[in-house]
C-alpha cells in the first residue's frame, strides 16, 4: 500500500475516533428521527446536529410544519374543499431566486381576527407577511405557551439567548416546485441516485419566514428552503463524504473565523452547497477511506475557485447564486490567502485547531481507548432528550419499529423511545371524573398497562411514575415498596440523560468500567438498567400528586428523580399518618437538596418547593413561608407555584 493510502486511512481512522465513527454518527441521527416520528406535529430535526455531527459550535435546530396553512406551487393545485386551511400560492414576479410571496387564496375578511394581523395588501392581493408572523409566533410561545427560553428572533427562528437552540415554524407545498424541476433532469455522475431523487421531489419544500436581505419588501418575503431534501442528501453521503464536509466545517469555525475581518463571510450552509456540487459531480468510488486526504484537498481547492470568482450556486435553484456581491475585493484577498495557507500545509493545518489538535501525521498507532458502549451511550446521553409536546404518537413510533428498524441499533433506540412514550401518555392525558365504576376501572387498567411498558426506558423514573400513580389511587403501601426499590437503584454507575443541553458528557471510572464490563449486552439492556431521565409531568397530568398540582398548571415539569422520590415517601407516610417515618423521610429529602447544593448541578427551585411542601403539610408555617419567599424572589419566569403558596400562607 502506498504511503499515501497508509497516511489517510490514519487520519480516517483518527477522524472516526474524534468526529464519530459509522455507528456513532447513525445513533445521533436515529435519536433524532425517533423524537421527529415520536411527534404529533410535523417535526423536523435539522442544524449540524441533526445530520449526526457534533463538532464545536454545532447548532441544532427544529422545524414545525405550521398546519394553519397551505402553499400552492400554483393556483391550479389549489384543493377546493380546504375550507379550514389558510390556501396560499407563490408569487415569485418581483422576487430574487430563492424568495417568493405568499398571496392569500381565502377570502380576507373570512379569516380570524389572529389571522388577519399577519396579511398585508400588496399589489392589489393580501399577501402573508414573514416579520409579523414571526412576532406572532414569539408572542405566543411566551405568553401563551409559556416558554421564556425561546426569547430572541433570529433570522426565521424564535432562539435561545445563547443561541443554540433555534425553532422555526415553517409552511409547507407538499409538490415540487417548478423552479426546482430543472433539477431533477439535469446531467450528473451516478449521486444521487434516480431512486434519491424521486424519494426527494416527493417531499415537496418549505418556506420559512424571512426575506431577501435588502429588499424594499424584505418583510413580505419567505425564503423557499430544501431542508428536508438536504437532510436527505447528507444522510446518503458516504462516511467519507461526511468526513470532508466536517473538515470543511471544522477549517471554517476554528481555523479561518480566527481572522475578525473574514469571520462571517462564509457559513454552513455554502459548505453543505459546495459538497452537493462536487459529490454530483465526482464518481461515488472516489470516496473512500483511503483516499480521504485527496478528497478533503479537492473540496478545499474548489472553495478557493468558487470565492476567486465569487461563484458558488444554490444546489436546487442556479439562478441563486450565493456568493453575489458577498465579498468586497479586500476580504475577498485575505479569505482566498488564508484558505491557500491552508491547502499549501495540507491536513496538519488542523493541528491549530481545537478539535484536531492533537492529530500526528504520520501516527502509526491510534488507540481506541474508548469501548463502543462507552461511545454510545456518551452520544444519548448527550444528544437524547424526553418529548416535550404534550404526548407522543405511541402508534407512529411502534409502527416504525416493526416494520422499518432493521439493525440492532435502531431497534434499541426505537424501543427506548417506544417505551418511553408509554410511560408519558398516563402521564400527559387528564381523566375527567366519571363517577361509573366500570370507566374509572378502564382508565385504572389502561393507565396501570402502559405504565408497566413505561419501565422499560430507564432505571428508575418508570417506577417512580408507578409509584406516582398507585399514590394518587391510595395504594400507599404499594407505593413505597416500589420507592424502596427505586431508591436502591440509584447507584454511582448510574448515567443521567436527556437534559437537552448538548454539554459535554464525562464518565466516572465506576462507570467506564460498568459499560466496558457490558460489552456483549444489548444497546436496549443498557439504557433500561444503566440510564436516569428525569420524572417529568405534563401539566393536568392524571398520575401527579394532588399536592404537586400547582407547580405544573400549564407546562411540563421535571423533577430530580432522588428528590421525588424521598417526596412521594413523605407523602405515602403521612397519609398513612407514620409521621416518625414522615421525618426520616423530610432529613433525606434535605440532605439531596443539600447535596445537589453543593455541586456542579446545584439544588433547583422545585427541590425547595418540595421542602416547603412538607414542611407546611406537618403545620411548620413558618418555615414553609421561610422557603417560598426565598424561592419566589428568585423565580423571575414565576415559573413555581412559590408565590401562590406564600399568598395563601399569608
Amino acid at each position: 500500500m502506498s504511503d499515501n493510502k497508509t497516511e489517510s486511512l490514519q487520519f480516517y481512522d483518527y477522524l472516526c475516533q474524534k468526529i464519530g465513527s459509522k455507528e456513532v454518527v447513525r445513533a445521533r441521527r436515529l435519536l433524532f428521527i425517533s423524537n421527529d416520528f415520536g411527534s404529533n406535529h410535523i417535526q423536523i430535526s435539522s442544524g449540524s446536529r441533526g445530520e449526526g455531527l457534533d463538532l464545536n459550535g454545532s447548532d441544532f435546530d427544529v422545524m414545525y410544519i405550521n398546519h394553519y396553512y397551505m402553499v400552492y406551487g400554483t393556483r391550479k393545485y389549489a384543493a377546493k374543499d380546504q375550507t379550514c386551511v389558510i390556501q396560499l400560492v407563490m408569487d415569485t414576479e418581483e422576487t430574487q431566486p430563492c424568495f417568493t410571496y405568499l398571496r392569500l387564496l381565502n377570502n380576507y375578511n373570512n379569516l380570524q381576527k389572529p389571522f388577519k394581523h399577519v396579511f398585508f395588501q400588496h399589489n392589489g392581493s393580501y399577501i402573508l407577511s414573514s416579520e409579523p408572523y414571526k412576532q406572532q409566533l414569539l408572542y405566543i410561545s411566551q405568553q401563551q405557551c409559556k416558554c421564556p427560553v425561546l426569547s430572541t428572533i433570529h433570522g426565521p427562528c424564535l432562539s435561545t439567548n445563547k443561541d443554540n437552540y433555534d425553532m422555526a415554524v415553517c409552511l409547507k407545498c407538499d409538490h415540487w416546485i417548478y423552479q426546482a424541476r430543472p433539477w431533477i433532469s439535469r446531467p450528473r455522475s451516478k449521486w444521487p441516485s434516480s431512486e434519491l431523487i424521486t424519494k426527494i421531489s416527493s417531499c415537496g419544500v418549505l418556506f420559512v419566514p424571512i426575506g431577501y436581505k435588502g429588499s424594499v419588501n424584505e418583510h413580505l418575503q419567505w425564503r423557499i428552503s430544501f431542508s428536508v431534501a438536504e437532510k436527505i442528501l447528507i444522510y446518503s453521503f458516504s462516511h467519507t463524504q461526511l468526513l470532508c464536509y466536517a473538515l470543511l466545517k471544522i477549517l471554517l469555525k476554528e481555523i479561518v473565523d480566527r481572522n475578525e475581518n473574514v469571520k462571517g463571510l462564509l457559513c454552513s450552509y455554502f459548505l453543505k452547497t459546495l459538497m452537493f456540487w462536487i459529490s454530483e459531480e465526482t464518481e461515488t468510488s472516489v470516496w473512500r477511506p483511503d483516499n480521504i486526504i485527496p478528497c478533503f484537498m479537492a473540496c478545499l481547492q474548489r472553495l478557493i475557485y468558487c470565492i476567486e470568482y465569487s461563484t458558488l450556486l444554490h444546489y436546487f435553484i442556479p439562478e441563486n447564486n450565493l456568493f453575489y456581491l458577498r465579498f468586497n475585493s479586500k476580504n475577498r484577498y485575505t479569505l482566498i490567502k488564508i484558505l491557500q495557507n491552508s491547502y499549501e500545509i495540507g491536513v496538519n493545518i488542523f493541528s491549530s485547531s481545537e478539535t484536531l489538535h492533537d492529530y500526528k501525521r504520520f501516527s502509526s498507532n491510534i488507540t481506541r481507548s474508548i469501548c463502543k458502549n462507552t461511545r454510545l451511550m456518551k452520544e444519548i446521553a448527550e444528544f437524547y432528550f424526553p418529548f416535550q409536546p404534550p404526548f407522543k404518537n405511541v402508534l407512529r413510533i411502534l409502527h416504525t419499529m416493526l416494520h422499518h428498524c432493521k439493525i440492532g441499533l435502531s431497534k434499541s433506540i426505537f424501543s427506548f423511545n417506544f417505551s418511553y412514550a408509554n410511560q408519558i401518555m398516563p402521564n400527559a392525558l387528564p381523566h375527567i371524573y366519571n363517577p361509573n365504576n366500570k370507566q374509572q376501572y378502564k382508565n385504572y387498567k389502561h393507565d396501570l398497562s402502559q405504565l408497566l411498558v413505561g419501565l422499560h426506558s430507564d432505571a428508575v423514573s418508570g417506577w417512580l411514575k408507578l409509584a406516582s400513580f398507585f399514590y394518587v389511587h391510595q395504594n400507599y403501601f404499594a407505593s413505597i415498596a416500589i420507592i424502596n426499590y427505586t431508591l436502591s437503584k440509584f447507584t454511582d454507575d448510574k448515567i443521567l440523560i436527556g437534559q437537552l443541553s448538548f454539554s459535554e458528557i464525562t464518565f466516572s471510572a465506576n462507570q467506564k468500567y460498568d459499560l466496558t464490563l457490558m460489552t456483549q449486552e444489548k444497546l436496549i439492556s443498557i439504557l433500561k438498567t444503566k440510564t436516569i431521565i428525569k420524572v417529568i409531568f405534563k401539566a393536568k397530568s392524571s398520575i401527579i400528586p394532588t399536592e404537586l398540582k400547582l407547580d405544573v398548571r400549564e407546562r411540563p415539569l421535571n423533577f430530580e428523580p432522588v428528590t421525588f422520590a424521598h417526596f412521594l415517601h413523605f407523602l405515602c407516610y403521612f397519609h398513612l399518618q407514620d409521621y416518625t417515618s414522615c421525618w426520616f423521610c423530610i432529613s433525606q429529602l434535605l440532605q439531596t437538596i443539600l447535596k445537589h447544593e453543593s455541586s456542579k448541578e446545584k439544588a433547583d427551585y422545585k427541590m425547595w418547593i418540595t421542602l416547603g411542601i412538607a414542611y407546611q403539610m406537618l403545620g411548620l408555617r413558618d418555615l414553609a413561608k421561610t422557603l417560598f419567599c426565598q424561592i419566589a424572589q428568585n423565580d423571575k419566569y414565576n415559573l413555581t407555584s412559590a408565590a401562590f403558596r406564600l399568598s395563601r400562607l399569608s
